[in-house]
């Protein structure tokens, strides 16, 4: 596993040059007609430390040093993403001037098509840097203000859930209230972590969660409760892995209804990377007898992230086209698959080894 440890930290750019800075784990976006572009994005990067600072009670002094070496290098890195209006938010491109849709031929041009900072990689970031109190109060308010605001809801949420109080994906004044039960997943993931206060709208959020989940839309209506992870594994570990620190009764119950759909789905076809996340989720459940034996895929070419580019838009016409392909825009990055088959590794050598 240091092998593979060392693979991953070999992947960081290791000093800035015209597309990463120092720090950065490369990664690519797909458009439309299968054109590809190296992307600089905060992303990935944060949920690979996220992910590999999860694992270091596991791992050798080594290793460790290792991963606080990653951990050291992104850190420097993440300021280029901050807020230029505020000093708790991040952006998912650089903050400066022109920085969106970086190495593009179109969509770099036009200003309409910059992103507003957003939830989840301001809490992913959070959750790889570390964050104080004052942090959490300040993201908190930003949370409230935003899903306050007198905008309408995205029609792509399912309109039971509109009643709800939940946060929105987008920290922009003038964006529909989007709802992602993955972002969702993450935000509460740091607020339990951190030992937040739970607010009505930390608890409507969980009624989410656990609705998704219970009425089985994770399976029917991926596209609709998920619309940037709309894929029923990716949304089944993100679910498994906020239940490993969430302080819930509600949720907790999930475990059961979610090994039964994990076990379910590996009984058919998936692909490999699907394979590891969900064994990966059983662990995150407390399960180590049902855990398949995996090796690292050939094939690691596989889309954590969906960027949809029609569903921001409330117009029937973009509700209707906004699950399709051909309006989404789809993320890679090399050395987070392999951050993620190292977890599952890890969790198997020392969770089935223990039980």
């Amino acid at each position: 596993m240091h092998k593979l440890l060392s693979e991953i930290k070999s992947l960081q750019s290791q000093r800035n040059n015209s597309i990463y800075p120092e720090g950065i784990f490369p990664s690519k976006r797909q458009m439309v007609l299968g054109i590809i572009r190296e992307d600089d994005n905060s992303f990935f990067t944060a949920l690979i430390v996220f992910t590999l600072q999860r694992l270091k009670k596991y791992l050798s002094i080594e290793e460790a040093n290792i991963v606080e070496d990653i951990k050291s290098q992104a850190q420097n890195a993440f300021p280029f993403y901050e807020s230029n209006k505020v000093d708790y938010t991040y952006n998912f491109w650089r903050t400066q001037k022109n920085a969106h849709f970086p190495n593009g031929r179109l969509f770099s041009k036009f200003k309409y098509f910059a992103l507003a900072d957003d939830a989840d990689c301001t809490a992913l970031i959070y959750l790889a840097k570390g964050y104080s109190s004052e942090d959490i109060n300040n993201l908190k308010d930003k949370l409230l203000y935003h899903a306050k605001l007198p905008v309408p809801f995205s029609k792509n949420t399912l309109p039971h859930y509109r009643s709800l109080k939940l946060y929105s994906t987008w920290f922009g004044k003038n964006i529909p209230i989007e709802t992602d039960v993955c972002v969702t997943a993450n935000l509460l993931y740091l607020l339990f972590e951190s030992k937040a206060v739970i607010n009505e709208y930390d608890s409507d959020c969980m009624k989410f969660i656990c609705s998704v989940i219970n009425n089985d839309e994770h399976k029917t209506q991926a596209f609709r409760i998920a619309p940037y992870y709309p894929k029923k594994a990716i949304i089944i570990y993100h679910v498994a892995r906020l239940l490993t620190v969430a302080e819930n009764s509600d949720l907790q119950k999930l475990k059961p209804k979610l090994k039964t759909d994990i076990l379910q789905k590996l009984s058919g076809n998936n692909l490999p990377m699907e394979r590891i996340i969900l064994n990966t989720s059983l662990m995150f459940l407390g399960e180590t007898e049902k855990i398949e034996e995996l090796e690292m895929p050939i094939d690691i070419n596989y889309p954590w992230f969906v960027a949809g580019l029609l569903t921001s838009i409330n117009n029937p016409i973009a509700n209707c086209l906004a699950p399709s392909s051909l309006f989404h825009i789809k993320f890679y990055c090399e050395a987070y698959m392999k951050t993620l088959f190292f977890e599952y590794k890890i969790l198997k050598d020392n969770l089935i080894a223990r039980s």
